[in-house]
């Protein structure tokens, strides 16, 4: 008889933890899920000590590949050939790519981490490899260098991802993928920063639509990396007025979406991009110290109550034996898709429309 993948409940809490990594899972579903275990003895500590070592050697010596590589550029960087210089930096890049596939799942979330960690390295090293290979081989420059290395860690990102949709390479991949837009948009030489902005700003609208939506997994960090991403976007579109108007927007609707989802994350990406808009906003429109002071103070009240509110709000959940609702659930799927779909398109259009004019 074929044994099955989970022997007995004694293997129950890692696999709840990798689910939980993963995003498949909330950790409050988690929690419940081990109250029901069956005698789930906790694990051992010489089993966790081995683990946590494990992890420790594979960090220390991803550190020492990229420090080795460093100082062997640092050092005959001058009397290498462009040849060599390829060989340095994708030796390195492969080899952290294999450590990752070499690492045994056995070792549960500490494994997770590592696998995490050394394909983000891998990432990084892909995107230096690119770099100068258009450099040296293609010689390429400035924006049309930047899509090629943007464009090549995005493609090693998104396959890296799908093999581990965890929050860190999650974040490898939506940089890749704002790096990329931006890029592209960056092609039309209509202005220097209004464009890019325009285009980051709107990966950053799809990727938080997506996570809300249950899209794109996990959700808290694909709300992150997205609301990153429009605060970005919309400030490297400033000080223009259509900029302003875009930043301001953008902080005023995360900061709604806070109040109706009851979500001090989204509420803290609101406020971040209030307090780095407001001021610029105000020096521009209604100049005067005066003017100034009294805006920010009055939106920096208007935050304070509404993350009381939430707050206060939150803690009156109902008690643990009673299923909460789904976290982002107001937002189907298909809404998540459909809304993307047409901010993908809208974006495309701005962006050209403004770079051919």
């Amino acid at each position: 008889m074929r044994k099955s993948a989970v022997s007995g409940p004694a293997e129950l809490p890692a696999l709840l933890d990798r689910w939980v990594t993963a995003g498949v899972i909330t950790p409050a579903q988690a929690e419940r899920m081990r109250a029901d275990i069956p005698h789930s003895p906790p694990a051992s500590g010489e089993h966790r000590q081995t683990s946590l070592a494990v992890e420790a050697l594979g960090y220390v010596g991803s550190v020492l590949i990229v420090v080795a590589s460093l100082l062997l550029a640092s050092q005959y960087w001058n009397d290498l050939s462009t040849a060599g210089h390829l060989t340095v930096v994708g030796v390195a890049a492969g080899a952290l790519l294999l450590a990752g596939f070499a690492v045994p799942e056995r070792l549960g979330p500490a494994g997770l981490r590592m696998h995490a960690v050394l394909w983000l390295g891998a990432t990084v090293s892909t995107a230096g490899f690119l770099g100068l290979f258009g450099d040296e081989v293609l010689g390429w420059q400035d924006d049309d260098l930047a899509l090629l290395v943007f464009a090549g860690a995005a493609a090693v990102a998104a396959l890296l991802w799908w093999r581990l949709p965890t929050s860190l390479q999650q974040a490898a991949l939506f940089a890749a993928l704002a790096g990329t837009a931006g890029s592209a948009a960056a092609q039309f030489q209509a202005s220097e920063g209004e464009l890019p902005g325009v285009a980051v700003w709107g990966v950053g609208a799809i990727w938080f639509l997506l996570g809300w939506g249950g899209v794109v997994r996990p959700r808290w960090s694909a709300l992150l990396y997205g609301g990153i991403g429009l605060t970005i976007g919309a400030g490297m579109t400033m000080p223009a007025d259509g900029g302003l108007v875009l930043a301001l927007t953008t902080s005023a609707a995360l900061i709604a979406l806070a109040v109706l989802a009851r979500d001090l994350l989204v509420l803290a990406l609101g406020g971040w991009g209030a307090v780095q808009f407001l001021p610029i906003a105000v020096n521009e429109w209604f100049p005067g110290e005066l003017t100034a002071a009294l805006g920010l103070l009055a939106a920096g009240g208007v935050l304070v109550a509404i993350a009381i509110w939430i707050a206060r709000r939150r803690d009156g959940r109902p008690p643990a034996d009673v299923a909460p609702r789904q976290e982002y659930g107001v937002l189907p799927a298909w809404v998540a898709w459909t809304a993307s779909g047409g901010v993908a398109v809208a974006v495309t259009a701005v962006v050209i429309a403004l770079g051919t004019t």
